[in-house]
C-alpha cells in the first residue's frame, strides 16, 4: 500500500490565510506606488520643461498634470521649488498611510527630488 501524500485541510487553511494576507497587502500597496511613480515622472518632466518659470507657474502646471494623471497624494502646495543658477529643482516629501486590517496600517515615506540639470539663459 502506498503512503498518501498531500496537503491536509488544516494545512490548506494555513496556506490560504498566508496567500490571502499577501494578496490584500499587494492590492493595497500597488496603487500607492503607482501614484508615486506617476508623481515622480510628472515632476521630472516639469523640472525639465518649466526651467526658468516662476514657482507659482510650476505649481499651476503640476496641478493640471495631477488632475490628468490622477495624482491625489501630492498637492501643488507640497512642491518645494528651488531655482538657483538657472537650474530648477523640485522637491516633494510626503507620507501615505494605508490601512490594512483593523488597527494595522502601512506607512510609506516618499521623497522626490528632481532637477532640470541645465542652465537657462546660458
Amino acid at each position: 500500500m502506498k503512503k498518501q501524500q498531500g496537503l491536509s485541510f488544516f494545512g490548506f487553511i494555513i496556506v490560504a490565510i498566508f496567500v490571502a494576507a499577501a494578496a490584500v497587502t499587494f492590492f493595497k500597496v500597488v496603487p500607492v506606488y503607482n501614484q508615486y511613480f506617476s508623481a515622480k515622472s510628472t515632476i521630472a518632466r516639469l523640472a525639465k520643461e518649466s526651467a526658468g518659470q516662476t514657482p507659482a507657474a510650476i505649481r499651476e502646471s503640476f496641478s493640471k498634470n495631477a488632475q490628468i494623471g490622477y495624482i491625489d497624494d501630492v498637492k501643488p502646495q507640497d512642491l518645494k521649488v528651488i531655482q538657483a543658477g538657472g537650474v530648477t529643482r523640485i522637491v516633494v516629501e510626503y507620507e501615505k498611510v494605508v490601512p490594512l486590517v483593523a488597527n494595522i496600517s502601512l506607512l510609506f515615506d516618499f521623497r522626490i527630488d528632481e532637477s532640470s540639470g541645465k542652465s537657462v539663459g546660458n
